[in-house]
């Protein structure tokens, strides 16, 4: 019989996927390996999208003592879609109305989404590592200024990147 589930609490930090993703890059020096170049940007996109996930969860579930509330945070978690929070960040007339730090995490998220699919799907691509070193910055600072925004920003924006709109 499986007991409650437990919400995985930074398990998957934002700030520790940075640090593998600086790792890496440094790894790609002294190597000069572009494998390494490739999973830095993979690793800090997920830095990114893990924050965001944890922001959504943190947000829409306030409370996380009991099993049912530990389940529903996860339920929202991972209810966070790839492609859906891409799309939302790129609609450029809803994010003029979020403040200036959940812009700048939505433009480097939709940007490094891009870079990802690039490292993890095609292989003609190639990475310059301070290139790579500039966006594993940017990824960085992007989570900062989420994780700093006022939770009522945080919560506006969550609900943008998570749920589905119903067009009229």
């Amino acid at each position: 019989m499986r007991g409650p589930i437990v919400a995985p609490r930074d398990e998957l930090g934002s700030a520790d996927l940075i640090t593998v993703a600086l790792d890496l890059l440094e790894a790609a020096d002294r190597k000069e390996n572009s494998a390494h170049l490739r999973r830095s940007l993979s690793t800090a996109y997920y830095a990114m999208f893990h924050c965001l996930a944890r922001v959504t969860a943190d947000r829409l579930i306030r409370a996380r003592g009991t099993p049912r509330e530990k389940a529903a945070w996860l339920h929202v978690y991972r209810a966070l879609q790839h492609q859906h929070a891409r799309k939302q960040c790129l609609d450029s007339r809803a994010m003029a109305t979020h403040p200036t730090a959940v812009r700048y995490f939505a433009a480097q998220f939709a940007a490094l989404q891009d870079h990802r699919h690039q490292a993890d799907y095609n292989p003609a691509t190639e990475f310059e590592p301070a290139e790579v070193r500039k966006t594993v910055e940017s990824a960085a600072e992007a989570v900062r200024l989420l994780e700093g925004a006022s939770q009522a920003d945080q919560a506006v924006f969550a609900t943008w990147v998570l749920l589905l709109a119903r067009r009229s």
